[in-house]
């Protein structure tokens, strides 16, 4: 029997002993379980660990969702236990009490099973709807419980009494389909503080938060985490939208060495039809994206903020990067451009964005590859089309600012006592 199998067959036997809410006729046929009579079909797979060890296991359960087209909701658990065994059955237990509840929730449209509905507007937690909105703003969400290690006491406040943003950048970095999967994992640094970090339907987007907003100080080591299933509405322009980015992105790298230009393949773009707007933000939000996929294992510590010049002259500071699509869909892309582009290709759109080349330059002037996480970056200047050149002198002050308050004091010769 596979590790998936053995999963699955957990999987069932829990939910089978549950009953009730969770309820329903189950099927376990060729690695598929068929669950919640038939609505819910899920598989599996179990990704080999960077260090395997028999008493964890790192896993993926896909639920198709019938119901919504046959989308996919991809879920990644850990299970621990005393052998590989033991592991695989904490990581059904983990996803029936994480991941199933929120799942039938949404397919039923009322919370079942400790999940809650976000967002409802003077509800009441005792009933299982929140009128936070916990980072989703208007959309239609179900959360489920949390499940911590190595944190003890009442460090989180409840549901009802806070809006943490446990799923802030979701929606905006979330795939072009309607129905979507996403885990927030906290974690205590000890006297550091807390970080969070998001994923989104499995592995498609990756992203961390330092300085998550806890007032408590945690244990040197502990973790809480949550998921959350949420929707577009079956009308949103979103899908088409974040389609139609993924199509420009893809075409933008695909072309990226066809043109002596930059202005030229933009040109080209716009007159096979592209979206002029989304072609701009393309080149320039999305190409930071695939320069830190390169650099970021150096240890260079990049803003998680741009400034937007725009062009009626008014100047946007401290826009987060995870707030745009371009840049989230860019990085999710980008993972698979790296394989399917000629390396050329790929390296010259690396170093396309102003950061690449601050680090070539530092490179170039003798600084060693293992110094680079020395290295931090400011704010880049993103231009809307238009913008004079005034404005991007003001913003330019605005980054001289900055590097000013952030660059540290020097050091005085050894020779001076005052």
């Amino acid at each position: 029997m596979s590790d998936a199998h053995q999963l699955l067959e957990f999987i069932e036997e829990g939910l089978n002993i549950h009953g009730e809410e969770l309820g329903g006729w189950t099927q376990l046929l060729d690695e598929q379980l068929k669950i919640f009579d038939g609505r819910v079909t899920l598989s599996a797979e179990i990704h080999e660990m960077e260090s395997p060890q028999d008493g964890m296991v790192h896993c993926h359960v896909f639920a198709q969702l019938h119901d919504y087209d046959d989308e996919v909701l991809d879920a990644c658990v850990f299970g621990m236990g005393d052998d590989r065994e033991n592991a695989l059955r904490e990581a059904s237990v983990l996803w029936i009490t994480l991941v199933a509840g929120p799942i039938r929730s949404f397919l039923d449209n009322h919370p079942v099973c400790m999940a809650c509905q976000i967002g409802v507007a003077g509800g009441n937690p005792a009933e299982g709807f929140i009128p936070s909105d916990f980072g989703l703003p208007r959309l239609r969400a179900y959360v489920g419980p949390t499940v911590s290690r190595g944190i003890e006491g009442n460090l989180f406040p409840s549901d009802g009494e806070t809006n943490l943003p446990w799923f802030r950048y979701a929606s905006e970095s979330a795939a072009p389909r309607r129905v979507h999967l996403a885990k927030a994992t906290v974690l205590s640094n000890g006297k550091n503080g807390w970080h969070r970090e998001l994923e989104i339907d499995g592995h498609d987007i990756s992203h961390r938060d330092d300085d998550w907003p806890l007032p408590a100080n945690g244990p040197e080591f502990g973790y809480i985490v949550r998921f959350a299933v949420f929707e577009f509405p079956q009308n949103s322009s979103v899908v088409r939208e974040r389609a139609e980015l993924e199509r420009t992105i893809q075409h933008f790298a695909e072309h990226f060495s066809d043109h002596e230009s930059i202005d030229q393949l933009i040109d080209a773009m716009v007159e096979r039809g592209f979206d002029s707007e989304i072609v701009q933000e393309v080149e320039s939000i999305s190409t930071i994206a695939f320069g830190r996929l390169l650099f970021e294992s150096t240890g260079v510590q990049y803003a998680s903020t741009v400034i937007r010049a725009k062009a009626d002259g008014t100047i946007e500071t401290d826009v987060p990067l995870m707030s745009l699509p371009a840049y989230s869909r860019g990085r999710a892309l980008g993972i698979k451009l790296r394989e399917s582009l000629p390396s050329e290709t790929w390296e010259a759109l690396n170093l396309y964005n102003a950061e690449s080349n601050a680090i070539l330059s530092a490179l170039e002037q003798g600084v060693a590859v293992e110094d680079l996480g020395n290295m931090r970056m400011a704010p880049s200047i993103v231009p809307e089309v238009g913008t004079s050149s005034e404005t991007m002198d003001k913003a330019l002050k605005i980054v001289n600012e900055i590097m000013e308050k952030t660059r540290p004091p020097a050091k005085k010769p050894w020779w001076k006592f005052w």
